[in-house]
């Protein structure tokens, strides 16, 4: 079978005026015609587009997670509270001490005033017990520190939203203070320590071993304020 040879128009090299006329660059030899028929018609069009663009753009945003609020009204209101309450813990009733022929309220600040009695019974219990004293005393200052500091950072003007956001979350980082020291206070009370001098105060929910139980049978309403505040304030720090 003979090889078949291509054709004389194969063989011939495809020059650039063929090229040119192929595509047909010679068809339309004149100067192309204006698009736009005036000025004023392309800067009405232009302006057209680019409104056009910019409200989608707009809208696009309004529905994605760009423009969430990591910090809304109420995200403050509920913070303002809970410093709030932590501010003013300082005076209110951690502790009812209860007995025969007798009942007390301790303020947060009123413990204080009584460290050197419950001092004075650390011998008979032990370092533990020291320590949880101690720890009660922390847990209490801290709590109303980072309050305050919270509340003020809460409602100090900023010259942008940016500025105001990260000092809000480095105000309330201080806040972890305070829920490290209940953490380390629950521990304790896990453990129990024992309490032999509970048969001379006389002190309804004390019995011969002191455990968690008893720390919040002991406990009123500024332990359950404040707690639940201090959890309330640490939590938001993750979404600043």
């Amino acid at each position: 079978m003979e090889d078949q040879k291509p054709s004389k128009k194969t063989q011939e090299r495809i020059t650039e005026e063929t090229r040119y006329k192929y595509i047909g660059f010679d068809v339309y030899p004149k100067k192309p015609k204006k698009f736009w028929k005036s000025q004023e018609e392309k800067r009405k069009l232009l302006e057209g587009v680019k409104k056009k663009v910019s409200k989608t753009a707009v809208e696009e945003r309004d529905h994605s997670l760009v423009r969430a609020a990591v910090f809304t009204r109420v995200d403050r209101m509920v913070l303002t509270v809970a410093s709030l309450i932590l501010t003013i813990s300082l005076v209110l009733p951690w502790f009812s001490l209860r007995g025969e022929g007798f009942g007390s309220q301790v303020i947060g600040l009123g413990f204080f005033l009584k460290l050197g009695t419950l001092f004075g019974y650390a011998p008979l219990s032990g370092p533990l017990f020291s320590v949880f004293v101690v720890l009660v005393g922390l847990t209490i200052l801290s709590s109303f520190a980072a309050g305050l500091v919270s509340l003020l950072a809460l409602h100090k003007k900023q010259s942008d939203t940016e500025s105001y956001l990260i000092n809000l979350k480095k105000k309330l980082k201080l806040n972890l203070i305070p829920l490290i020291s209940w953490s380390a206070l629950i521990v304790i009370a896990c453990f129990g320590m024992s309490t032999p001098f509970a048969d001379i105060l006389r002190v309804d929910g004390l019995g011969d071993s002191f455990t968690v139980i008893n720390f919040f049978v002991l406990s009123s309403f500024g332990v359950w304020l404040a707690l639940p505040s201090v959890i309330i304030n640490c939590v938001k720090i993750s979404d600043l």
